[in-house]
């Protein structure tokens, strides 16, 4: 969402150099990127998500996981309101629902 967001904005987004000062920002970063990949990467997905594991322990990995679901919900749940309009599909389902109205931010 950050990196998406970043476009939208004109504004450069590195997620993998990314520090926010958690010794393992490389394994949930790189856990984030296969997570929401597009290419939909079983086996990247699985070797990040066992990296995660042991670095910062299973209830981490479920948290990061939590985390990156709620993200992509809460596009997916604006982008059907017409509110964030990323791609030309989004931008033509809010205009038939009307969604073009609305003040946006």
């Amino acid at each position: 969402m950050l990196s998406v967001s970043g476009k939208e904005q004109g504004v450069a987004v590195d997620l993998p150099s990314l520090s926010v000062g958690i010794p393992q920002v490389g394994a949930l970063v790189d856990f984030a990127l296969a997570a929401v990949s597009p290419a939909r990467d079983i086996a990247a997905l699985t070797v990040t998500r066992d990296r995660l594991v042991a670095e910062m322990g299973e209830a981490a990995m479920v948290d990061a996981a939590a985390v990156v679901a709620n993200f992509e919900m809460m596009t997916r749940l604006a982008e059907g309101t017409g509110a964030v309009l990323h791609r030309k599909s989004s931008m033509a389902a809010g205009t038939a629902v009307g969604a073009d109205a609305f003040l946006r931010h």
